[in-house]
């Protein structure tokens, strides 16, 4: 099947037509701090704060377009990010008051990553999560982010590469580890 030709308009309107695009953090390619997922020595419990690693040098993978039935290969440009929205921590995608169970802090491209810290409140909720991260129950994150613009490059009988160049982070939320 041959691929269809859309406009940039279209595709960033079609990747965010669902709303936010989410990213689950794992499996070492979005692991904390450059250590390997798991890794407690980083989390500093006296003052209930984890940094995790947002995007990671390695970000590209594979999506699906619905409409069109077609896989591409999607990767964010970790100096495309704006992080202004980017305040509170949840413990899954529901973004509300009770959801709400961390805050964070120092937003910040560091080289190819992306990285921030995130401290837990002092609540039942976020005390849970944040002993889970201790236990390594919980080892990944997952970002929110609204996709502004992008370069494709086409090549054939090859999957699109989609650089997202310019995009904002407006949710991170605890993500449970998926298996292979």
């Amino acid at each position: 099947m041959a691929k269809k030709t859309r406009s940039k308009a279209e595709i960033i309107a079609r990747m965010n037509e669902v709303g936010k695009m989410n990213r689950f953090c794992g499996r070492g390619l979005c692991s904390r701090s450059g250590t390997s997922v798991g890794d407690t020595a980083v989390i500093d419990v006296e003052n209930r704060t984890i940094p995790f690693v947002l995007v990671s040098e390695e970000n590209a993978g594979e999506r699906y377009d619905w409409w069109n039935d077609e896989v591409y290969i999607e990767e964010l440009d970790p100096n495309g990010a704006r992080l202004d929205e980017l305040r509170t921590f949840f413990k899954d995608h529901n973004q509300a008051v009770d959801t709400a169970i961390g805050r964070i802090e120092n937003s910040r491209v560091d080289g190819k990553r992306i990285v921030a810290d995130v401290v837990f409140g002092n609540d039942d909720d976020a005390s849970r999560v944040f002993q889970k991260y201790q236990d390594r129950i919980l080892t990944d994150v997952s970002v929110g982010y609204y996709v502004n613009d992008i370069i494709v490059t086409s090549k054939k009988d090859e999957p699109d590469h989609v650089l997202v160049t310019d995009y904002t982070i407006v949710e991170l939320s605890s993500q449970q580890k998926l298996t292979s």
